[in-house]
This record gives structure tokens, sequence and C-alpha cells, in this order.
């Protein structure tokens, strides 16, 4: 047992030398010649350089599964950058992903067996390791300028590979993106080691995750399909409101099962389909309690709810008040 801590311990200090000596090596940008970046990344490269200027260990609680590694590098030697996902790791080290965002120049990623994509400033790759992928410095680039982070935490790790089994490796990041000041905080914070403790760490950590899905749907599923789907769905519910239609009739409409209807609008809309409709019939009701003088029961109908009682139990749901307190409290 004794050895089994002492091996835990070495291992550890040796993942945080190694990640010190990543943040202190000459491959660190802004200590050598490199490309030149784009107008709008260029500012973000100038504050990554600064803060590479006076790199710090870092506390004893930074491991690997409570912390992370990270840096800014620049390559300029196609010989001497070449990296494959699958001869990284021993057979008991912890899996990583490493996220790898270009500011200037350009490098290359590939799939085993399949072509390698060109990643010019904007362009950024997720790899899994061990996965069968590399990445590499092509003789004809100007040198590949780029910001990394490499997250060891199991949950996240995992996490993030779910994600990119879905969209592939490769992404196009715009600098308006809330992907790249996530980034920016920890390439920042794996030289600055600024974080209160491994909890704030932790925080940043789920961040970047979110950011990094919230822009996988983003492009999966931009905002203009939305609300196209979420028009259409009003507009179905409201050509009949007193007669409400059921899911399975919706997505028949559709060409699609209930289940895959169910998942295909809540993918893209972030609701479900019942709930939407719900929502549009008791919005249309109130707008009816607010405009006229007819008893509840009569909206009720109208709006495709069995009694009163039922109309109530949903109105509450969403308005918060009851039928008659929501009339009243418009002086109506």
């Amino acid at each position: 047992m004794t050895d089994g801590r002492r091996t835990t311990r070495s291992k550890t200090a040796l993942w945080r030398q190694h990640a010190f000596e990543a943040i202190t090596s000459d491959i660190v940008a802004g200590q050598g010649p490199g490309p030149d970046a784009p107008s709008e990344w260029a500012p973000l490269l100038r504050r990554l350089i600064a803060a590479a200027r006076a790199p710090v260990q870092g506390p004893s609680w930074w491991t690997p599964t409570n912390a992370y590694r990270g840096g800014v590098e620049t390559r300029m030697d196609p010989r001497a950058y070449h990296k494959d996902g699958m001869d990284r790791l021993g057979p008991r080290d912890l899996p990583v992903v490493i996220f790898q965002l270009t500011l200037a120049g350009w490098g290359a990623f590939e799939l085993y067996g399949k072509p390698s994509q060109r990643l010019p400033a904007g362009s950024a790759f997720f790899a899994i390791v061990p996965s069968r992928h590399r990445y590499f410095l092509p003789p004809n680039s100007p040198g590949w300028t780029f910001a990394w982070v490499g997250i060891y935490h199991p949950y996240l790790v995992r996490r993030i590979a779910r994600n990119v089994a879905v969209t592939g490796p490769v992404v196009r990041i715009p600098p308006s993106s809330p992907l790249v000041p996530s980034t920016m905080r920890l390439v920042r914070g794996a030289f600055d080691k600024d974080f209160r403790d491994r909890f704030e760490v932790e925080l940043a950590l789920f961040e970047f995750v979110l950011a990094c899905e919230r822009l996988a749907d983003e492009q999966r599923y931009p905002a203009g399909d939305r609300e196209r789907l979420l028009e259409w769905l009003r507009a179905r519910t409201l050509a009949a409101p007193g007669r409400p239609a059921s899911v399975d009739a919706i997505a028949a409409e559709r060409g699609m099962t209930r289940s895959h209807f169910s998942h295909y609008f809540r993918a893209r809309t972030g609701l479900t389909p019942a709930r939407f409709m719900s929502e549009v019939r008791v919005q249309e009701a109130a707008r009816a309690l607010l405009t006229t003088r007819a008893p509840l029961k009569q909206v009720a109908g109208e709006w495709g709810f069995a009694n009163v009682n039922h109309f109530g139990k949903a109105f509450r749901r969403f308005l918060h008040a009851s039928p008659a307190a929501y009339r009243r409290s418009f002086g109506n």
C-alpha cells in the first residue's frame, strides 16, 4: 500500500514537472520568431504571451484530476512537431483531451485513414488520447502558433468525447464565441495559477466544456432553424386551439415517430413539444382574459382545456397565478 502511494505521488510529481517544463521551454510563443496573427486574433495572442513571461509552478493540489495543463506555443520545425494519439500514453495513464486553437499560421489534423485538414487561425481540434489521430506541422507551413489545454478530469473527458463523437474533432471558432474567453482563462491560468482553490479550477473547466457544447449546438442547429421550428409549431397550435393536436399527430405531419420528433424538437429548441404547445395555449388564453369578459369556462374551452380545473392547473404552471387572480391583477 505504501508503494502504491509512493507511485501515485511520483506520477503526480512527474506530471507537475512536465506541466511546468511545457510553459517554460523555448517553444512558448513570444520567445522566438513565429507567423503573424490575423488582426482579429492578435490581441488575444499578445495577452497570452504577456502571461507566459511569468510562469508559476502551482500549488500542491495542482494535479491531473484537480487541474489541467495548458500553454501557448509556436512551432517552426516540421521535423520536431508530430503528435500521434496512439503512442503517447502508458497502459495506466489517465486518458486526456487536448484542445488546440490556432492563433497564427497553420497546422494539420488527421484522423487515421482520412485526408488531413488544414487548421488556420480560428480553427481548433479536440484530440481524445488515446484515439486514432495525429496532428503535425506540415513542411509548407510558415509556422504554427496555438493555445492549448489538456484536460484529465475523467467525467469531463467522457463528456467531451461524447460531443466529439457527434460533431467530429475539428471546429471553426469565431472570435466572438464564448469558447474564446473560456479558453483564454484556462491558458492564462496555466501560467499564472491564480485560482483560489481546486473548486475554482473545476468551475473554469466546466464552463469551458459547456462553451464547447454550446458551440457544437450552434453549428449543428443555427438560430434560424430554432426560430422556424418554434414558429411552425406555434402556428400549428393556433390553427385549431380548441382541439389540441397530440404530439403523435404533430410528429406524423413531420414524417417522424413521436419519440424521434420529441428528441428532434428538444435538441433544437431546448423545449419539449407538449410543453411548448401548452404554453402557447395558456399565453393566448391569458390574452383573452385581459381583452374579453368571457367566463373562465368559455375561455378554457376555446383554448383546448377540458374544464376550468384543468385550465387552472395549466395556467398556474406557466404564469404562477390562477386565471381569476391573473384577470383581477390587471383590473378586469
